[in-house]
């Protein structure tokens, strides 16, 4: 019951919008978003989708508390805070470097009881075969772990579901863009894949990595059809400069939706510019997941 209590309080399927602007008509294409920062202000997103069946089976196992890892400005972390506490369970973040700070992030992690725990950069690289972090581990005997991230094998089973809700409210659209940090929303995307669709994968890294990480996670299926790119980074994780924050006060005027500037800006800016550079082919419908995010 803690979860249909959760379920209950999600805006799903979430709504799928066009969008408007002269440069998509003078292109000949059709734009529409899947707003899926609309599912709940704290679980939002592909944070919403990746976290489902993880919060299935720590339910299922009983267990009390969730674990997980995450920057001093990470969403997963928002998020992972934000359903534990609506499941009553308890929660712990461990943070790479200081978790000391204040932020709207922890700030907010704090006010919904998540324990924060300190871990050195060093070590945080190594996660879970780290034993500085092994000891803290085992301080927690019912504990559940969740990746930095979020992206595991149920994560891209949650990631999935999004084809279902696009299919019933639009059909199969030719290019499916979606923001990519860890490579699960792209990668969940190509494994329930249709053959017309097209996943455009934007890197907010600032590496080539994606492209490894996406064929990781597809294994043996990774003739799928994706492409990622990597020339709308910004600078990296994390990094903001002037020209990405004008954008976003741009277009999130123009566009009458949120667009945080880690993840949702990056990729709108890739839009905009792949249609100029006429990526796209005319009259195609290009669907945007806008994957939310707290900033």
């Amino acid at each position: 019951h803690m979860m249909s209590d959760l379920l209950g309080q999600l805006v799903l399927p979430s709504p799928i919008m066009p969008l408007v602007h002269p440069i998509f008509i003078e292109k000949n294409i059709n734009v529409w978003v899947k707003r899926e920062d609309l599912i709940h202000p704290w679980v939002s997103g592909n944070k919403w989708r990746k976290l489902k069946y993880n919060l299935f089976q720590a339910i299922e196992q009983k267990n009390d508390t969730l674990i997980t890892f995450g920057g001093a400005h990470s969403n997963h972390l928002y998020a992972v805070a934000g359903a534990a506490s609506m499941l009553g369970l308890k929660s712990v973040g461990l943070v790479r470097g200081e978790s000391n700070v204040s932020n709207t992030t922890l700030d907010f992690c704090r006010s919904k009881g998540m324990h924060l725990i300190d871990i050195p950069r060093s070590e945080y690289r190594l996660k879970e075969s780290s034993e500085y972090v092994q000891q803290v581990l085992d301080n927690y005997s019912n504990a559940y772990l969740i990746p930095e991230g979020g992206t595991n094998a149920l994560a891209i089973k949650g990631v999935e579901e999004i084809w279902d809700e696009i299919h019933q409210q639009i059909g199969q659209p030719d290019y499916i863009i979606c923001a990519c940090g860890t490579g699960g929303t792209a990668a969940g995307l190509c494994l329930r894949h249709h053959q017309k669709t097209q996943i455009v994968a934007i890197s907010v890294l600032k590496s080539d990595h994606l492209t490894q990480e996406i064929k990781h996670i597809l294994g043996e299926r990774t003739h799928l059809p994706y492409t990622v790119m990597n020339e709308y980074h910004f600078g990296g994780y994390g990094k903001m400069p002037i020209q990405l924050q004008d954008f976003q006060d741009k277009y999130q005027e123009v566009f009458e939706m949120p667009v945080d500037l880690v993840y949702n800006a990056k990729t709108l800016y890739g839009i905009m510019d792949l249609v100029k550079r006429d990526f796209f082919t005319p009259s195609s419908n290009i669907l945007y997941i806008n994957t939310g995010g707290n900033r």
